[in-house]
């Protein structure tokens, strides 16, 4: 069985069977390599990380940042989201490079409800409410507004910046106040972007309210003066002295810009 047979010399036929085998052992191995290629690429795409990640990319609110490009004419010029511009003009950029941020410092980054007391603004005289209860309410019903606690701060301060949504129509209504569904963010000279309360906070929570004519609602957050990038992975710098706006919105309701500066 082993010895070969046949016309030709014995080491003709030895030749071809050694091709033979190595020919098949070279297909084994190539059909080995690509089944634990398979099976590797499966085993990662099912992973928890790689699951959460397509989930909160499919349920996460797909509402832009409030731009300068939509603010009235004193605002700054369209940006580019997701950048950090230049400095302003007369100041250097801080050397200063931190980590992403830790839960701890995240938690102090939310926007939360502010029940400071505030006077009410003139609404229009109030009609009869539905019999089916409070409509909901459209952005032509609501103002939203954007405030920061004193216009000028030190670079070492850690200013409130706040979002404030009135009802101005002549009725009661009812909108989604979701933290998701809010965004607080400011801009520097040239419409760069510099950080957004969305972007290493951005948890979805239920705060479905009714809201009375004339009656502010604010949220606030007490920023740290750093900047931030969609999803807080790259790290934050202090923002340095210089002139910069500030701007919310609820959806896409959007504030005006708010003025503020930044001292040494």
């Amino acid at each position: 069985m082993w010895e070969p047979v046949g016309p030709l010399p014995a080491s003709v036929y030895w030749r071809r069977r050694w091709v033979a085998i190595a020919s098949t052992a070279t297909v084994l191995v190539i059909v080995a390599w690509a089944v634990v290629i398979v099976v590797a690429s499966a085993a990662t795409s099912n992973t928890p990380t790689t699951r959460a990640a397509v989930h909160s990319s499919a349920s996460a609110p797909q509402q832009a940042s409030p731009s300068p490009e939509v603010a009235p004419a004193s605002a700054p010029p369209p940006a580019q989201p997701g950048t950090v511009g230049p400095a302003p003009t007369g100041s250097s950029p801080s050397s200063e490079q931190l980590p992403p941020s830790s839960g701890a410092a995240i938690a102090a980054e939310q926007l939360v409800p502010d029940d400071t007391p505030r006077q009410s603004v003139p609404v229009p005289p109030p009609v009869p409410v539905p019999a089916t209860g409070p409509v909901p309410c459209t952005n032509e019903m609501l103002t939203v507004g954007a405030e920061i606690d004193r216009p000028e701060h030190r670079v070492v301060d850690r200013p409130v910046l706040r979002l404030v949504v009135t009802n101005v129509s002549d009725q009661p209504c009812i909108r989604d106040l979701d933290s998701a569904r809010q965004e607080i963010v400011v801009w520097g000279p040239g419409g760069a972007r510099i950080w957004s309360s969305n972007d290493c906070v951005n948890a979805s929570t239920s705060d479905l309210r009714t809201l009375v004519p004339g009656q502010p609602v604010a949220f606030a957050v007490r920023w740290a003066g750093r900047t931030s990038t969609p999803g807080c992975a790259a790290p934050r710098t202090v923002v340095p002295p210089g002139s910069y706006n500030v701007m919310a919105r609820v959806d896409n309701a959007i504030s005006a810009a708010t003025p503020f500066r930044r001292l040494p």
